[in-house]
């Protein structure tokens, strides 16, 4: 999550420019969360302690803040600038982020296509796990790398595309040609999700195509 606007905040000392940084840390970090799509976002924020925190001057014009570092929510970087007087300092904060997100209902086997029924929606703690999901519409077309143990926390790093053909299954070729349509059995040589061209063994002729997945057992040839 980054920001590189200055937002200025009213004239402060140090405890009340704190207050400011942790409501902008506050504000732009929820504002990505639900940019990232996660649902009732929840937030909590602490000033780590160290040189950052020293006490700061009264700043006459207002302070400006701009987030420095925010790529690990334990570890939150701000810088706040005084333009009245040229002054200048840095806060470090740690955030706690929770949200309502996808966790597995049941256990969900490597390859298996995710589906609705697989997902129910529990409040969690994702300050390590970023790439949490709500939206159940994103694990469309999707399967898992590894199996999923029941209440298990979704993550879009453990995702791929589905695999609809497998080695050896049998497949439907149709190939569409100036509105004439035509249908032949075939073999999958090779495994491939949604798009993915693969090597078909035609049924009847024996010939080898490249061909497209459309569907589960769908498929159609790419070239004459």
């Amino acid at each position: 999550m980054q920001a590189a606007t200055w937002v200025a905040a009213a004239p402060a000392a140090a405890p009340e420019l704190e207050a400011r940084v942790i409501e902008f840390a506050r504000e732009t970090l929820l504002e990505q969360a639900q940019r990232d799509g996660l649902i009732d976002p929840q937030l909590q924020l602490q000033v780590l302690p160290g040189k950052a925190r020293a006490v700061a001057p009264a700043c006459p014009g207002g302070w400006q803040v701009q987030v420095l570092d925010a790529r690990f929510l334990s570890r939150l970087r701000y810088g706040a600038q005084c333009a009245a007087s040229g002054a200048s300092t840095e806060l470090m904060l740690r955030a706690q982020l929770s949200a309502e997100v996808l966790v597995t209902a049941r256990a969900v086997s490597s390859g298996q296509t995710l589906s609705t029924e697989d997902m129910l929606l529990q409040r969690r703690d994702i300050t390590s796990t970023p790439d949490a999901l709500s939206q159940v519409e994103a694990l469309q077309g999707l399967s898992p790398r590894s199996s999923l143990r029941v209440g298990q926390l979704v993550q879009k790093r453990q995702l791929q595309a589905a695999l609809l053909v497998r080695r050896g299954d049998k497949l439907r070729i149709v190939a569409r040609q100036a509105g004439v349509e035509v249908h032949a059995n075939g073999e999958a040589l090779e495994a491939g999700a949604r798009d993915a061209l693969i090597k078909v063994r035609n049924s009847s002729s024996g010939r080898t195509i490249t061909a497209r997945v459309l569907d589960t057992g769908l498929v159609e040839p790419t070239g004459p």
